[in-house]
């Protein structure tokens, strides 16, 4: 027996009540009513009972496909886990459609097709972009629909199994059962509902496109991303035109994986050396200092540069460029409190080597470094590698796996290590920074003086 139920949803944040409104009283969106019925089916008979399982019962790991991209892969915990769906999000033009395929062409299958399933590109768009990228693989099914009933109907009546699913994109698709155009929060959140039980229970991996808005994030209701297993985002690296692949959200691994890739006319591609990228122009300059940060499970050799100089205008401005600004007020308040430094006073420009976005806390002592160099001109006396926190008080606090760190740092060839005491580490090659105040010290006698 069913039951047809009517509520009405707004169109532009997802507000849902069983009473019609002229103006949503969330985001206050005129005209954003739309309405949606729903059939509920009620029994008083059970017929069916829910599996109980017990905490130590022996479960089966994850099948996964694995992807010929050694980055992509290990970023991803092992590849692409059968019945898990996964989000790709970006701005416009960023390549999003570009990495979609290229990764139906690196999966690892013995049978079974993989289908790209496009509901925004031409026949001819798509044609063109897999010549582009040098793609002639024979085991990718290229399907043209929108209609989410019909693409589902079409895989499980199709002869070939599926053995992975390419959507591009969310947005696009439409479903019979809710009265709404495309992109909408109602077919957004219906569509990827439908594609997420088709996915668990056929146990085929899916990989969807998803837009942004206006503001960056991805278009649609939030309950978009919790239905998904795994979301992974590209951004673009303003400076130097990179893309930053980002795992933000994944129930099967890790997250906040990161891989750089670099746009080139066959495609994206992973930046295996990332070393002698970011300190390729390094230069012991006074402002410049060398740190470690750790970004998802990687290690990696980043330059901060800091500009401190007399204000143009009347206040002091602060700029940052891949570091926090709220971290960079606190180290500067620290530094005018503990060194007495009139550096409250000047225009203070922070950034990191390539623009690349850290919140690693273990920079901090290498931004009070290249702060204290450029407010006296005075490059360091020697190549340093500088890691660690710094308090409010002005102490300097140990970082996480440091040890990690150090062995990364030893392998760049600086001089001196500096690091926050640890009783683990005892090295009579490293430095020892307790305080901000042993951080004049690095500058020699004439620092000192300053």
């Amino acid at each position: 027996m069913k039951k047809i139920e009517k509520y009405y949803v707004c169109n532009n944040c997802g507000y849902e009540t069983d009473k019609w409104f002229a103006r949503c009283p969330v985001c206050k969106e005129l005209e954003s009513a739309v309405e949606y019925t729903a059939d509920i089916a009620f029994d008083n008979n059970i017929k069916e009972s829910a599996e109980i399982v017990f905490i130590g019962q022996q479960v089966s790991p994850p099948q996964k496909i694995s992807i010929k991209s050694k980055e992509i892969n290990e970023a991803l915990n092992g590849g692409l886990v059968k019945g898990g769906v996964y989000l790709v999000s970006g701005e416009p033009g960023i390549g999003k459609s570009t990495l979609l395929t290229q990764l139906a062409d690196s999966l690892d299958i013995d049978e079974g097709l993989i289908f790209y399933i496009s509901g925004e590109e031409s026949i001819n768009q798509v044609l063109q972009r897999f010549e582009r990228l040098n793609i002639s693989n024979k085991k990718i099914a290229l399907m043209f629909e929108s209609n989410v009933e019909t693409i589902i109907s079409t895989l499980i009546n199709s002869d070939y199994s599926p053995a992975a699913i390419f959507i591009d994109s969310i947005q696009t698709l439409k479903s019979d059962d809710v009265d709404s155009v495309p992109g909408s929060l109602l077919q957004v959140r219906e569509c990827a509902r439908k594609i997420v039980d088709y996915a668990k229970k056929a146990e085929v991996p899916v990989v969807l496109v998803g837009h942004v808005n206006k503001e960056g994030a991805i278009a649609g209701p939030k309950v978009l991303e919790h239905m998904v297993d795994c979301v992974i985002q590209i951004d673009l690296e303003r400076s130097s035109g990179l893309r930053i692949l980002k795992v933000l959200k994944n129930r099967f691994g890790p997250t906040d994986e990161m891989i750089i890739l670099e746009i080139t006319q066959t495609g994206l591609k992973p930046i295996e050396d990332i070393t002698s990228f970011f300190l390729s122009e390094y230069s012991n300059e006074p402002g410049n200092t060398l740190t470690v940060v750790k970004v998802g499970h990687r290690f990696l050799p980043i330059e901060i540069q800091a500009l401190v100089s007399n204000p143009v205008y009347g206040s002091p401005r602060r700029v940052t460029s891949g570091i926090p600004l709220d971290r960079l007020l606190m180290i500067t308040a620290v530094l005018s409190k503990k060194l007495k430094l009139p550096i409250e006073t000047k225009d203070i420009f922070v950034s990191t080597s390539g623009g690349l976005k850290i919140s690693d806390s273990s920079m901090d002592l290498a931004i009070a470094v290249s702060l204290i160099s450029s407010m006296i001109d005075r490059p360091l006396l020697f190549s340093v590698i500088a890691m660690g926190e710094i308090g409010l008080d002005g102490r300097v606090r140990t970082v996480s796996l440091l040890e990690k760190r150090i062995e990364v740092a030893q392998k760049l060839g600086a001089d001196v290590i500096l690091i926050p005491k640890n009783k683990n580490i005892v090295n009579k090659n490293f430095k020892i920074a307790e305080n901000v105040k042993d951080l004049i010290k690095l500058f020699g006698e004439e620092g000192s003086d300053t």
